[in-house]
This record gives C-alpha cells, structure tokens and sequence, in this order.
C-alpha cells in the first residue's frame, strides 16, 4: 500500500464511523481535509508517515461531528455580553451586582443585564428570588442613582409568555416612559397605586416588541458585538462536538453580514449553512424572489464553510406584532431574523414565486402543518420542488397520514426536541388531544424515510440534550414518558445528529460517515452515546473536535 502524507492519525479509541461497511474502528488517518484510512494500528501504521501529528485516544469514543439542524448559532456569544443575575437568590443580590457594575461605569452610562431566573428556561422566575416578585425601579435606583438599569427580558422562545424585564428610573427617563406612555399591543406597564410606572414591563407577544417601541433607548447589539458573538458561538457549539449547522429558521442582513465578516477573516470555524430571512413585504416578494434567486436559488452561493441557500418562509402570524419588528429593520435583536406575518394567500403567492425561482422553503410549522402542506401540493403540482428538499422547520406534530404526504412531496425536517419533549411535553401532548405519539414523531418519521434533523434551537446549545430528549421522552417537569413507541434507540439519534442534519444540508454524500474518502468532520468524546447513562451526556464536552480535518476545538 502507498504511503499517505498525514496531517493526524487517531489512534487507540473506539470509533463508531456510522459506515456500515465497517461500523467500529480504532484508529483513523485524516489526510488533506479527509479520512484516508479507517481500521486498527496495523492499517494506520503502514499508511502514514513519519511527519503527521500522531493523537492517542486513550480509549475516548470517536463519531462524525454533529450537525445542530436549526441552531440559531449567533445568539450563544450574545448571551456572553450583558451580565448573568442566574446566582442571584434576591433583589439584594440584584442591587449588589449592579452596584458592582456602576462602581466600574461613568455616571449616566447604561448597566444592562441578563434576564433574572436561571438559564436556559428562566422557569424559576421570580419565584428563585426570596422576595417572589421582580425589582422595581426605586429599588434598582437605590442601587445606581446615576445611571440608566435595565433587565432584560427573555427571548420569549426560552420558554413562553409573559416576559418580564425591569428599569430604573434613569433609564424609563432616557426611554420617555411615563405615565401618560401607551403601551403596544401585548404589552403592559406595570403602575403603582398612584398610576406611575413601577420599572416593570410585561409582555405577552411570543416575540418581544418592547425594544423596538417603549425601551428603544436601551443599548443594542452592534455590529461589532455580533462579530465577536459569532466568534465565541463557534467556539461553544465545537466543544460540544457540533461541526455544522443549518439556520432554517433564516437571517437578517445583520447576522449575515457577521458571517461574511467573520468567514472572511478566516474566523468561521464551524460548516454554517444559512437561509434568508425576507426583508420585503408580501406586495413587493415578486421583485424581491427574483433578485434573491440569481444568488440563493438552487444549491445557492458560497463554500463549504458558509453557504446562504434559500429562504423563511412565515405561514401566519400577527400582522401589527409582525409591522413593529419589520418597521425596526435592520435591527433584529435577540431574533436575528426579520419577523413577517403572511395570510394564507399572502403565503401561497410567495410560496409559488419561490418555486417559480427555485429557491428552497423553510418554514416553521409548530401550529400549521396542514395548512402548509395544502399549499405545497397546489405548488408541487406546478413547479418540481421534490429535489429542492423543501424545510419543515419545527415539526412538533404529525398524523400518519401527514408524514404520507410529506413523503411524497420530497421535504425534510427539523425537529425541537429539548423544547416539546423535554421542557414541555406535558402541555403539548393536552394540546394534541392525548396523542402522544404524534408529539415529534422521530420513529414513524424513520418509518416513512423522512430525512429529519435534530436541532438544539440554541435553548440550550447542546446537542447532547436533544439525544437525551428523542431517547428517553421524558417530560423534565412531571418524569412521565410520553410517547414510548416513537423513541429512538441511540443509533438512530446518533444518526439523526449526524446524517440527518448532513441531509438537509445536501452533504449526506461527504459528511455523517467516518470513511475513506468522506470529509475529516468528527468529535472526541468523553462519554459514548450508545453506552453511558444519558444523564452523562447531557452537558458533555468534547476532547476534541475537527472539521474538514482542522482542529477547532482541543481540550
């Protein structure tokens, strides 16, 4: 046999390569940005050469690097910006934190923190405080009288409305909050018996519009921040082995900018695979599909770094929600996508167009699958969209008769699975009428061979929690398996990690199988996903982890 000139050899582990041609190994020889050789030491030995980088495993599990299929990867650096009150167990805690805060700002500079309550769900808010309510504005401006405090609220997404942030009396001054201030719809200033405004906010939009109207004053994500945001994302989301991801969900001008920058600087560590999220209304899509097509039509543009391809499509929503955070382009927030509401019709003509361009269509189905379904058999009988692999993002339910046609019109999926099984279950399976096994339905998904991917939705950004979640099905609230017969073995997670998320990236040809030939993607891991106690792999890091046969993360 020929020698290989190598850049790595793996060797002495346990590698499950997800080929079923050769499904275990020892040792691999990753050679320009590819696997060259898999096998034991022997096959390694007589096939690299005396210069490669030689790592011993010392026994840790090998598997091809996972692809978060809806990570919304840009918002785990931006949660790093602004200081954490998750330790706080009171509002005197608050108050001493943002003291400290002050203590190292100039009088009338703005202190922004986090939400209170503790990441990823805030589910323990305000309760986790001693107190049980949130802090009022005399409270924070007993704590920095000379400056402007603001709290967050959560991206309602983490868990579900209302949201609620607070402000001190400097910072409803700088917002023009008072008490003859009218609120937007679905939000709610909370008033003292004397009709002032207390500092609280609450808002029962599912996506925040607070500030973008009432709290527009306070400090925004800059473009710099989303850079050095990317950046840090990457670097979080490789520790836990993901290698790839697939933004279905779309982005805005804003984000994407970031990861042009950010790949240009040779900074984009992890294969990003991005959709569009429309910056048009629904009256000018004709014009706007048609320029859009000449770039993201078809595979799209860009390398297997960064690829932008297709577009989000929104099937519903609140109009006057919808025309605030459109009106606040091209800021986006915490969504780093446009947000748009498009009425049944409004939907069918921007579906068609997109076909008509062939450009590919994301779009969330959490509440209407059937309606959607509808529209893309009237298009698919006009347009092929069967090859375009067309996205049901979020899919949280389906019939058997609705994964039938799926099938047949050639669409792939994402599912959610940390958010509707573990957080939640409970309450979506009430919402389903008892039917549980149509509560992301993974095996009659593999049944019916449905490419699905599974995604994180960055709450939180570990891959390792959604395995968890399609294998046991266990509500995190109440301990109760829901849906028993559509858990997925640990191979088929694995799989669906790896191989599904590469399908609905069209890389299920060159990533998801550790083999000569296939690209150099893959993670070290401490704790063997078919094997250790689910309880072990939830949180874990990986010793390592490569992508294209560079190491981007190394502990």
């Amino acid at each position: 046999m020929d020698e290989i000139a190598a850049g790595t050899v793996l060797h002495n582990g346990r590698i499950l390569t997800l080929d079923p041609r050769r499904p275990r190994a020892t040792a691999l020889v990753v050679a320009g940005g590819r696997i060259a050789v898999v096998g034991g030491p022997a096959d390694v030995k007589r096939r690299h050469d005396r210069h490669a980088r030689v790592i011993d495993l010392r026994g840790a599990v090998v598997v091809p690097g996972l692809v978060d299929a809806h990570a919304h990867l840009d918002r785990e650096g931006l949660k790093r910006i602004y200081p954490s009150l998750a330790r706080c167990r009171s509002i005197a805690d608050i108050q001493r934190l943002v003291r400290r805060l002050a203590a190292d700002r100039k009088p009338g500079e703005w202190i922004v923190t986090m939400p209170v309550g503790t990441p990823p769900f805030y589910q323990d808010a305000p309760d986790g405080l001693a107190e049980k309510r949130w802090p009022t504005r005399a409270e924070l401006d007993a704590a920095a009288p000379e400056h402007p405090v603001y709290i967050r609220g959560i991206w309602g997404y983490w868990n579900r409305p209302p949201v609620y942030s607070a402000a001190n009396s400097r910072a409803l001054a700088a917002a023009g909050v008072t008490r003859q201030s009218v609120p937007p719809k679905g939000v709610e200033i909370v008033r003292d018996a004397a009709g002032e405004p207390t500092g609280v906010f609450v808002e029962h939009n599912l996506i925040q519009v607070l500030e973008f109207t009432l709290m527009a004053a306070a400090p925004r994500f800059s473009p710099a921040d989303r850079l050095r945001a990317l950046g840090e994302s990457c670097r979080r989301y490789a520790a836990r082995g993901v290698t790839a991801v697939y933004e279905g969900h779309g982005v805005a001008p804003e984000v994407l900018r970031a990861y042009r920058e950010s790949h240009a600087r040779r900074e984009l560590r992890l294969r990003c695979t991005l959709a569009v999220s429309p910056t048009w209304a629904a009256a000018d899509a004709a014009e706007a599909m048609a320029g859009l097509a000449a770039w993201a039509g078809g595979r799209g543009l860009g390398d297997d770094r960064l690829r932008v391809s297709g577009l989000c499509l929104h099937y519903g929503g609140d109009p006057e929600v919808a025309g605030i955070l459109h009106a606040g382009q091209p800021y986006t927030g915490w969504a780093g996508f446009v947000e748009s509401a498009n009425d049944p019709e409004a939907y069918r003509e921007q579906a068609e167009l997109a076909a008509r361009h062939g450009l590919r269509v994301n779009t969330l189905v959490t509440r209407c699958l059937p309606e959607v379904l509808d529209v893309w058999e009237e298009v698919a009988r006009r347009h092929p969209i069967h090859d375009r692999r067309w996205v049901l993002v979020h899919l949280n339910a389906a019939t058997p008769e609705q994964l039938a046609r799926i099938r047949r019109l050639g669409a792939v999926a994402t599912t959610n699975p940390i958010s509707y099984l573990y957080r939640s279950a409970g309450d979506e399976v009430a919402r389903l009428g008892g039917a549980a096994d149509q509560l992301l339905p993974h095996r009659s998904l593999a049944r019916h061979r449905i490419p699905f991917g599974l995604a994180t939705d960055n709450k939180p950004a570990d891959p390792w929690a959604a395995f968890a979640a399609v294998v046991a099905r266990r509500d995190m609230r109440t301990g109760l398996v829901v849906g028993e017969r559509e858990r997925l073995t640990r191979g088929q997670a694995l799989a669906a990690l790896t191989q599904g998320g590469a399908w609905v990236t069209f890389a299920e040809r060159d990533r998801g199988r550790l083999a000569p030939g296939w690209a150099a993607d893959l993670a070290v891991l401490e704790h063997d996903p078919l094997k250790a106690p689910l309880e072990n792999l939830v949180g874990q890091t990986a010793r390592l982890t490569m992508v294209g046969g560079e190491i981007v993360h190394d502990a």
